[in-house]
């Protein structure tokens, strides 16, 4: 599956911002929210780390209720989403579930929205009610506001992490780029940062839950460390997911080792383990 916008089944939060701007949502559950709700902020940004670019949102006008909006917008904080691209705004037949053949009057405008508390969702259920009426795609390359047609294969989602370079023992920050692209390619940039301590292992921690649905076991790269010293060696990166859906994940290094003909997860005791340069790691996600 193409590595699309962010989808959050239970994340939901409410607003009381009017017009066509930037949303100010509350970062609470909102009274009477289904059992498991949860906000934005916990469902996108668990560790705290903004922006977080690309998300799929639906917002129901307070005072128009069959009035709705869905686009892609991004969190810069807990409690604000900018509104970045929409795909729909119009009229919905609220008597059942929105659906395709009940949307009227559909634009590709931002709802002006009125006086009151509305009402603001990220489902995979409203996104796929609502994609089939997206004229055009975004790219998020500064085209969108031009109006111009996004590219399928455009960057869709870039940003960067705060994570934890770790030999097991030892542990150094580093802060790890990453982009998206919309047909599911992940690419992080990795800093030149190393660990000499007594661990034998080598990983990242940290990583966004989003980045950790990875469809191949292993991505090549380039790490430190090796019996005969801090040099670099050809490495394999394994992206393993976190133990539920919203935690962060881990990648873990191999390296290659003459003695051992192939890839190992051993690492030397005291040798320097990490990057001597920065380094790109390629994978599809699911």
């Amino acid at each position: 599956m193409a590595g699309g916008p962010l989808v959050a089944a239970a994340a939901q939060t409410t607003s009381t911002t009017t017009g066509t701007g930037a949303l100010t949502i509350v970062n609470t559950v909102p009274a009477g929210a289904p059992a498991g709700s949860t906000t934005f902020a916990a469902a996108f940004a668990p560790t705290g780390v903004f922006p977080v670019s690309n998300i799929f949102y639906v917002i129901q006008d307070a005072q128009s209720p069959s009035n709705y909006e869905a686009g892609y917008g991004t969190l810069t904080s807990a409690t604000n989403l900018t509104r970045d691209f929409v795909i729909f705004s119009g009229t919905v037949n609220t008597a059942v579930p929105p659906v395709p053949q009940f949307v009227q009057n559909p634009t590709a405008s931002f709802l002006a929205l009125a006086a009151g508390t509305a009402n603001v969702y990220s489902n995979p259920n409203l996104l796929s009610q609502f994609t089939s009426q997206q004229a055009r795609f975004p790219n998020f390359t500064g085209n969108a506001a031009a109006g111009i047609d996004g590219g399928l294969t455009e960057d869709i989602m870039s940003g960067s992490f705060a994570g934890t370079l770790t030999d097991g023992t030892g542990t150094t920050a580093i802060t790890v780029k990453y982009k998206v692209s919309s047909n599911g390619v992940a690419v992080l940039q990795i800093p030149a940062a190393s660990v000499t301590a007594a661990g034998t292992s080598m990983s990242i921690t940290g990583v966004p839950s989003f980045l950790c649905n990875a469809t191949v076991a292993n991505a090549p790269c380039a790490v430190l460390g090796s019996s005969t010293g801090a040099i670099s060696v050809p490495g394999l990166a394994a992206v393993t997911p976190g133990a539920t859906p919203q935690a962060t994940g881990s990648i873990v290094f191999q390296q290659y080792s003459v003695v051992a003909t192939g890839y190992t997860a051993a690492f030397t005791t005291a040798v320097a383990k990490g990057f001597g340069f920065p380094v790109d790691i390629t994978y599809g996600l699911i």
